[in-house]
């Protein structure tokens, strides 16, 4: 989750903690779902065909390095320190810095994919530009897919979740909520547990703000950018975000 302005902590001055805020192994079960969606589409069959792909909003590579047994990938973050990390979990794909509204690559790829890095699209228009960077990198039939954590109506807001570190490990809360019912945005605080040499606790705060968007918004500006859009419910409950993907088929 890193793509829409630098600027966040987490991504910043905490990115060497990424893998205590976010294992790897806490997203095996929704790349599993998401590497069958995207072979299904592409009609390929994994560990036979190796589809080219780029994920833009990569962050960490925690989703990616699920992907990469089965895909040939090109991973795409704003963030420098995420891109990092992810370099060092996913060292056989390529990374690349861009944003996601405006990068251009000058190359094609089967499909493209944006995991829940697309929550940080606050307005229709960005949005809209995301979906027609991932149309600028795909020929007609080419896929594309998206996951975000929260959809208009079916994500219950306020909620509040936490995660207890092992001893010694990062520790934090993270409060979700809507100050303004009137806009398409959310705010999300982030309070971080650090611990430190000699026994003593760091408290920090990080807030960010994500985009909050009906189903038909999504199904409309895929549609406007050149896709044949459809959305799909996860097949189970692996996904601690809003449970749906979002696909396009190339037109």
């Amino acid at each position: 989750m890193t793509q829409h302005m630098t600027g966040f902590r987490m991504y910043d001055e905490f990115a060497h903690l990424w893998t205590q805020i976010s294992a790897p192994e806490g997203y095996a079960d929704e790349a599993e779902i998401l590497r069958d969606l995207l072979f299904e589409l592409l009609d390929k069959e994994p560990g036979r065909d190796r589809p080219a792909v780029l994920e833009m909003g990569v962050g960490g590579g925690n989703n990616l390095c699920h992907m990469t047994e089965y895909v040939d990938a090109v991973a795409a973050d704003i963030s420098h320190a995420m891109l990092s990390v992810s370099q060092e979990l996913n060292p056989e794909a390529e990374h690349v810095v861009g944003d996601m509204r405006s990068m251009r690559l000058d190359r094609k790829f089967d499909a493209v994919i944006v995991h829940d890095a697309i929550s940080y699209m606050l307005t229709e228009g960005d949005l809209l530009s995301t979906f027609e960077t991932a149309r600028a990198h795909l020929e007609p039939g080419g896929v594309f897919i998206a996951g975000p954590d929260w959809l208009a109506g079916v994500t219950e807001i306020p909620n509040i979740s936490s995660k207890l570190g092992e001893p010694g490990m990062l520790s934090y809360t993270e409060f979700v909520h809507d100050p303004d019912p009137a806009d398409a945005e959310i705010e999300l605080i982030f309070t971080f547990f650090i611990p430190q040499p000699g026994g003593s606790v760091k408290v920090e705060e990080d807030r960010h703000r994500h985009g909050l968007f009906p189903i038909e918004t999504w199904l409309k500006l895929l549609r406007r950018a050149g896709f044949e859009p459809n959305s799909r419910r996860y097949p189970s409950e692996a996904s601690s975000g809003a449970g749906y993907h979002f696909t396009g088929i190339a037109i």
